[in-house]
């Protein structure tokens, strides 16, 4: 039953990384996912795809890589992702590298800073959005952590 139970799991979570992250050759062994019940106040970094279904309160920092939030998922703070999709709820900055996408189930309130934005039909934005800091801030959050990786 249990194996039955997470081979389902599993293709959810390939069904919701092709919805929700970058084609680019993903390798399933390095997406990370926070599941629906979990709630996170803190910092969140990571060297791989992360997928959000739960509520993280706190700066979020996949500067390499994909952020993917999902339906019922809410993110507050700052995230900073190579790309980012929102499917739920996002208030505060959200800063990519490449994209930010807002899904028609998106719902985002705050600063988007990247070269690129889409909002599909139907998602709600409220903030502003500021496609010139990019890489300068990009480019400044890589320098700090490599000064001081425990201070983000």
């Amino acid at each position: 039953m249990l194996k039955q139970n997470l081979n389902k799991d599993t293709k959810v979570l390939e069904s919701k990384v092709s919805d929700l992250l970058p084609a680019s050759n993903l390798d399933p062994n390095e997406i990370t996912s926070i599941g629906r019940t979990i709630i996170i106040k803190g910092e969140i970094r990571a060297d791989e795809h992360l997928i959000i279904e739960g509520k993280v309160e706190g700066h979020i920092s996949v500067p390499n890589h994909g952020l993917a939030v999902g339906q019922q998922a809410v993110i507050e703070d700052e995230a900073i992702a190579k790309t980012i999709t929102i499917g739920g709820t996002a208030k505060g900055k959200l800063t990519a590298v490449e994209t930010v996408e807002i899904l028609d189930t998106g719902h985002v309130e705050g600063r988007i800073v990247a070269k690129r934005i889409a909002i599909d039909e139907g998602a709600y934005f409220n903030g502003v959005v500021d496609p010139k800091s990019a890489d300068t801030v990009i480019a400044v959050h890589r320098y700090r952590l490599k000064q001081n990786p425990e201070s983000l």
